[in-house]
């Protein structure tokens, strides 16, 4: 019982762990974070020890609760990358405009060719 426990626990701080860094925005580090909670959970959920179901159930309500936590930052961030590459593009498409100008436009584009005669 204390293996399945345990590894619930442990489980559950990697969680506040992975919390941490998607507040912080570093995503690739949440990610190996989540990569060993689960694999923690599964193992939890594999062991074959006669456990009592009000200590598991329990903890499996407080992981789900941290995991919907952890989906509402993580959508959070989503949308806010998101809307970072929007302006990124919008910037893009700004600057071009500025290049046109910049460069400024000649009036014969060969100053060798006439058009006329």
């Amino acid at each position: 019982m204390a293996d399945t426990l345990n590894l619930l626990d442990q489980a559950l701080d990697l969680g506040h762990q992975e919390m941490k860094y998607l507040v912080a925005g570093e995503v690739e580090e949440a990610f190996q974070i989540t990569e060993k909670r689960v694999l923690y959970t599964s193992q939890a959920l594999q062991t074959k020890e006669s456990v009592s179901l009000d200590a598991i159930t329990g903890k499996l309500e407080k992981l789900k609760s941290l995991q919907g936590q952890l989906t509402s930052v993580a959508k959070k961030l989503h949308a806010t990358l998101k809307e970072d590459l929007g302006q990124a593009k919008k910037d893009g498409v700004r600057c071009r405009g500025y290049l046109g100008v910049a460069k400024g436009t000649p009036l014969m584009k060969n100053r060798y060719i006439h058009k006329v005669g």
